[in-house]
């Protein structure tokens, strides 16, 4: 095996035109970890919001900085500590945020952050399954506390993680609620949302029923609108910025709020992994293009529009 990789850097904080590609060595791993020969990338905001620099003083990373956190390849080598693996698996995994991440030919990740793919889904799909799932996972159970015969509003519910989110919610019972344009209507029902609210017309905190759950992906005037419709002693769980105003408003409306930064689970991800093959979940393709410098740059533009419906992936 060569000893170099291809991957797409940043050698500085900035624009679209910081992703450059370049050869760098292959990882070398860890006795508890695996590396996987990347077949396919996910492309999500954390990655562009890590190549503005918007995340430099949480992760102070060294240059030149691979990024990306989601991934599905084969197994190309073990750790000595590993079980459950071996090299020619076909495998999903979400790393944790690093230097060395997921926009290259090989990735190094710790088993505990790896499922098996099944055989039933393309390396395309499984791709965006990790860091979306277990984000959705991570907000609607593990914080948000979700049961079964509750009420959740998930705002923008045809993103990558948002739509999980609808899927992950339904499946458990619940009564879901989201926002998104007119346009995609169609696909967040087909994802399993009971009531759809069309953002350009219509103001949620003015239309939504009480609601036991938020689920806030956008922040903002989103998240402040949120107060409005959750019962008291119910939850909003946010995975952007908080606002300034949050903490006072949690008080006033007796409304229990929590920022989450969402982390790679061996459970998690093998639950999730599991509902793909069984068929009970879905990950949506939007845009999917060949590995290069130009077509990451095409996929961080698409993304920071927020318009996105589904995940934007990467195909070496």
């Amino acid at each position: 095996m060569t000893k170099s990789m291809k991957a797409i850097v940043i050698n500085d904080y900035g624009d679209r035109n910081e992703l450059t590609e370049t050869e760098m060595p292959i990882p070398k791993i860890n006795e508890n970890q695996l590396l996987v020969k990347v077949v396919s990338i996910g492309v999500n905001p954390i990655d562009w919001k890590t190549r503005k620099g918007l995340r430099k003083e949480r992760y102070p990373f060294k240059f030149p900085i691979i990024l990306g956190q989601e991934m599905a390849g084969v197994v190309s080598q073990v750790g000595n500590n590993v079980a459950g693996f071996k090299v020619g698996d076909a495998v999903i995994g979400y790393g944790t945020p690093s230097n060395r991440g997921t926009y290259a030919e090989f990735y190094a990740i710790d088993a505990s952050q790896v499922a098996h793919k099944p055989i039933t889904v393309s390396f395309q799909e499984a791709a965006g399954l990790g860091l979306a799932g277990t984000t959705a996972w991570e907000a609607l159970f593990d914080a948000g506390h979700l049961k079964v015969g509750q009420t959740v509003l998930i705002l923008a519910g045809s993103g990558g993680v948002g739509s999980m989110a609808i899927q992950l919610a339904k499946h458990i019972g619940a009564h879901v609620i989201t926002t998104t344009s007119a346009t995609n209507d169609p696909y967040v029902r087909k994802l399993g949302a009971d009531k759809v609210i069309d953002y350009k017309t219509q103001e949620f905190a003015k239309v939504s029923p009480e609601v036991d759950l938020v689920f806030d992906t956008l922040g903002g005037q989103n998240q402040l609108d949120a107060f409005k419709v959750v019962k008291p002693g119910g939850r909003i769980i946010s995975i952007v910025e908080t606002t300034d105003q949050a903490e006072g408003l949690s008080k006033k409306y007796n409304v229990f709020f929590k920022k989450i930064n969402a982390h790679p689970n061996r459970d998690v991800i093998t639950t999730l992994s599991n509902q793909l093959g069984a068929g009970k979940l879905k990950v949506q393709v939007a845009t999917q293009l060949k590995f290069n410098a130009e077509n990451v740059q095409e996929l961080h533009k698409l993304s920071e529009t927020g318009h996105i419906v589904g995940k934007l992936i990467l195909n070496i």
